[in-house]
């Protein structure tokens, strides 16, 4: 299993439980099978991008939530201050991405370099 498939479990978990939903209220909300939940739960399947927004709208949250190191609660439920204190802490956690990302492919780019020398 990759690292983003276990922080997708993670997440889906988590917003799951915080939302109050069991594995059958939820999968009941997003359509699909209780056995089916459960497998993408314990990374045996992966869930499709219509499913993905099936689970960000029934959560509400934004889709790419489920794939953060750490979750960051954003709904439209939120105040708004509660949303500007959300969306910064976003642009903080995505420039942090950002650069990780960026580091890594200057690393690979890097090894690839030396290996054609």
């Amino acid at each position: 299993m990759t690292h983003i498939q276990k922080l997708f479990i993670q997440n889906l978990r988590y917003y799951r439980t915080q939302a109050g939903f069991s594995q059958l209220s939820f999968s009941e909300k997003i359509n699909i099978s209780p056995n089916y939940l459960n497998a993408i739960e314990n990374g045996k399947n992966f869930p499709s991008l219509e499913i993905l927004q099936n689970i960000a709208d029934v959560l509400q949250i934004l889709p790419y939530q489920l794939f953060l190191e750490s979750p960051v609660i954003y709904s439209s439920k939120t105040a708004d201050s509660d949303k500007l204190s959300s969306s910064n802490e976003i642009i903080q956690i995505a420039t942090s991405l950002k650069q990780k990302l960026i580091d890594q492919i200057d690393a690979i780019i890097e090894m690839h370099s030396q290996q054609t020398l």
